[in-house]
């Protein structure tokens, strides 16, 4: 019996040998099973955190990108409004400086320039010349200067000085006013006076 009981032992033995591998292989493999999972999902989670983190990063950049932009269109605005303000200024000043000048008796002579100029294009009766009403008083010299039958039109548009003519027959006019000569040159201040916006 002893035999038999040595068997059975050795056999018990075999078989919680076996049960012992079988259990310690099941729990390598759940471990396994598990670590692997973990690694699944933290590689998820950071995959995922990653996707957030750029989406985050591209609103900001976004958001960053449009605040540039409101400044950069605000500070055009003001740069704009500025320059209007340099500009009105500018002309303000020559406006008066002009003005000034046809107090002067030099102003005379321009208009009696001004007139013989007219007077090469205007070669048909009917020519109208316009001017501002303080130049009423200077008709006879603008006439003589001219050298032709004229009429007089006094110009309420006509801030500064200078003649405007016109002649219907001819079908044609001309505007050698220091008002249009002086609003010809804003174009050129706007292209040359370095106050660009870009």
């Amino acid at each position: 019996m002893a035999v038999n009981d040595d068997k059975m032992n050795k056999f018990y033995l075999a078989i919680n040998h076996y049960a012992e591998e079988q259990r310690e292989k099941i729990e390598r493999e759940v471990a396994e099973f598990k670590q692997k999972e973990l690694d699944e999902a933290e590689v998820e989670v950071l995959t995922e955190a990653y996707r957030l983190i750029q989406k985050e990063m591209a609103e900001m950049r976004n958001g960053i990108s449009r605040e540039l932009a409101q400044r950069e269109m605000e500070g055009r605005k003001g740069l704009l409004a500025q320059r209007r303000k340099i500009t009105a200024k500018v002309f303000e000043r020559a406006k008066n400086a002009l003005t000034e000048f046809t107090q002067k008796s030099d102003y005379v002579s321009l208009l009696k320039k001004f007139a013989a100029e007219l007077s090469g294009t205007f070669t048909e009766p009917g020519t109208v010349l316009c001017i501002k009403k303080e130049d009423e008083t200077c008709q006879e010299l603008i006439k003589e200067a001219f050298g032709k039958d004229c009429t007089f039109k006094i110009s309420p548009d006509i801030h500064i000085g200078g003649i405007r003519a016109y002649n219907s027959r001819m079908g044609i006019a001309a505007d050698i006013t220091l008002d249009s000569m002086l609003e010809d040159q804003r174009e050129w201040f706007a292209e040359n006076s370095g106050m660009a916006v870009v």
